[in-house]
């Protein structure tokens, strides 16, 4: 009997090991419709491709897969909001790689999250890589996106590290993030005009629609991790048990958030996501 009740175990931590195996090499997209009342008519259509949260995962030779995968959302714009790439990384290399060939798939947009902010020198010598191949990076600024004489205006909000982690350790005591820093960060939006703001993690998704974000493209989350049926994510970066923001489209506050549950790090019941998100003003 005991020798049953072994291969019983030894078959159990197989198969769960094949599942977890199979769950961290899956990639998905998911397609979102994001309504913005302020969306100039040249606009409407217009298709984002949203990535985040890529860290140490690779996709194939040259980030092969994921290119691939890509390419099937035709898009007009790409966003990336933050952590290309892991704190503890030291070749950097592979991730001009990849900007390069989203860069033949339309304009890129970058953000910096909590691990580029982490890592100041390594974020500081790839941006100025990344500007010269042709990568937005948007650091507390904002650019106009034209099409024909009509435009939006992106901002990039880059949040200091102590909105993600006390005193560069713990998780007790983060700096809140308020209208009056975002106004100290990026200054304030034209209300006249659509406003769509990068912002690494959703958390402060009330202080970004207050302060006048009518879209907001966010990751972080890494999908909650673990995803249970009904409930949703289990846990954020943060060591916060079911968060609130972790994947998919939330609509409050007048505003519209799409959060994506990135593409690295290990999960479960969660599939790493790529986001096309097609805008529309009707």
């Amino acid at each position: 009997m005991s020798r049953i009740k072994t291969a019983a175990a030894i078959g159990a931590v197989a198969a769960f090991s094949a599942y977890c195996l199979v769950q961290n090499r899956a990639l998905e997209a998911d397609h979102y419709t994001v309504k913005c009342k302020k969306l100039p008519p040249s606009f409407e259509g217009v298709k984002i491709l949203h990535l985040s949260d890529l860290h140490k995962k690779r996709y194939g030779d040259d980030f092969n897969n994921l290119i691939n995968t890509c390419g099937f959302c035709d898009a007009d714009y790409i966003f990336f909001t933050g952590d290309l790439f892991s704190r503890t990384e030291e070749d950097l290399k592979p991730k001009l790689v990849l900007m390069r060939r989203l860069m033949k798939l339309a304009p890129v947009y970058y953000v910096m999250g909590n691990h580029e902010t982490d890592a100041d020198e390594k974020s500081s010598a790839l941006n100025c890589k990344l500007e010269e191949i042709g990568v937005h990076v948007l650091r507390n600024t904002h650019e106009r996106i034209y099409r024909g004489n009509e435009y939006i205006n992106l901002y990039g909000a880059e949040l200091p590290l102590e909105c993600y982690r006390a005193d560069g350790r713990g998780y007790r005591g983060l700096k809140s993030v308020d209208v009056k820093l975002l106004d100290k960060l990026m200054g304030t939006p034209d209300p006249e005009k659509c406003c769509v703001l990068l912002s690494h993690s959703p958390f402060p998704f009330k202080a970004y629609a207050e302060w006048g974000a009518d879209i907001v493209f966010s990751g972080h989350c890494h999908g909650g991790v673990i995803r249970l049926p009904i409930v949703g994510g289990l846990l954020s970066p943060e060591r916060k048990f079911f968060p609130e923001y972790t994947r998919g489209l939330y609509k409050r506050y007048g505003s519209t958030m799409v959060v994506s549950a990135g593409l690295g790090k290990f999960r479960l019941n969660n599939p790493s996501q790529l986001i096309c998100a097609t805008l529309t003003g009707k």
